[in-house]
């Protein structure tokens, strides 16, 4: 099976959350493949102006505004880009984010909405193109996840239990279909510098994230053109500590307090919650 099919002229992609953050530059990176790529995300003002830097680039590039969070918009949206753009070869889950507030303080369905977000919507998506990429013979769908979904990272309980869900989705959608022509992959991200929800939060705080640390945005998209060109199962995209501190917390879940206590992340997560009581505590005065 040649997975790298789906990259090309005449092929069509549908990249999520590409309205800011990492998702222009996954869009970029697949457009400058060959791909048409179908841009989504919630702010219309954001998607065109992504689209027309694209356009001016030379790609064949399109969007359609829609909230993942609710629970119908994910088959509609399938559904609006076949009939408009034809087939989709390619489908990147990056759409995700976390309020990061702590569990209790939120409603349910706040958190709920967190979980639709993070696993149900990608989950959604991938069952609605699958059937037209089994027929088809080809087809890939590329999920992206979270180191929080495989550490004890402080503050994240819902959103950890999405991105590790989405691990195991992937795991398995591959394993059952890509005999039939259609892989799936997973990149697993560290704290991200330059773009998303991670640069958005030191901004905020005034916080530097060290490089030594961190990996750049434009190495999520390049990952993202690797996990498909080579069929990877799994691409985790962090420097090398980040990547010891995975393996340790896979062997040994236990040792989460402690490496975030040493790893500075519960200091840093406890002045993100307090920043986010106080936003509140404003909005709501």
């Amino acid at each position: 099976m040649k997975t790298s099919s789906v990259l090309g002229t005449g092929r069509t992609a549908l990249v999520t959350g590409a309205s800011r953050g990492i998702g222009p530059l996954i869009a970029r990176e697949i457009a400058r493949e060959g791909n048409r790529v179908v841009l989504t995300g919630r702010s219309r003002e954001e998607l065109q102006a992504v689209a027309y830097a694209l356009r001016d680039n030379g790609a064949d590039v399109s969007f359609l505004p829609t909230n993942l969070v609710q629970p119908w918009a994910a088959e509609a949206l399938v559904q609006t880009v076949e009939r408009e753009s034809g087939s989709i070869d390619l489908l990147v889950n990056n759409a995700g984010g976390d309020p990061q507030r702590e569990f209790d303080r939120m409603t349910l369905n706040e958190n709920l909405d967190i979980l639709q977000l993070n696993l149900v919507a990608p989950l959604t998506l991938s069952h609605s193109v699958l059937g037209g990429m089994l027929q088809r013979g080809h087809g890939h769908i590329v999920n992206i996840s979270a180191l929080a979904g495989r550490v004890a990272f402080p503050y994240t309980e819902v959103y950890a239990a999405a991105k590790d869900g989405l691990i195991g989705f992937t795991r398995v959608l591959r394993n059952d279909y890509r005999g039939r022509g259609v892989s799936a992959s997973v990149l697993i991200l560290g704290p991200i510098r330059g773009a998303g929800q991670g640069q958005r939060t030191a901004d905020q705080l005034g916080l530097k994230l060290p490089p030594f640390a961190t990996a750049s945005a434009e190495a999520v998209a390049r990952a993202v053109i690797d996990a498909i060109r080579h069929d990877r199962a799994e691409v985790v995209v962090m420097p090398g500590p980040g990547r010891l501190m995975k393996a340790a917390m896979d062997y040994f879940p236990g040792l989460g307090p402690a490496i975030n206590r040493i790893s500075g992340s519960t200091a840093t997560m406890q002045k993100v919650i307090e920043s986010r009581k106080e936003q509140n505590h404003v909005a709501l005065s």
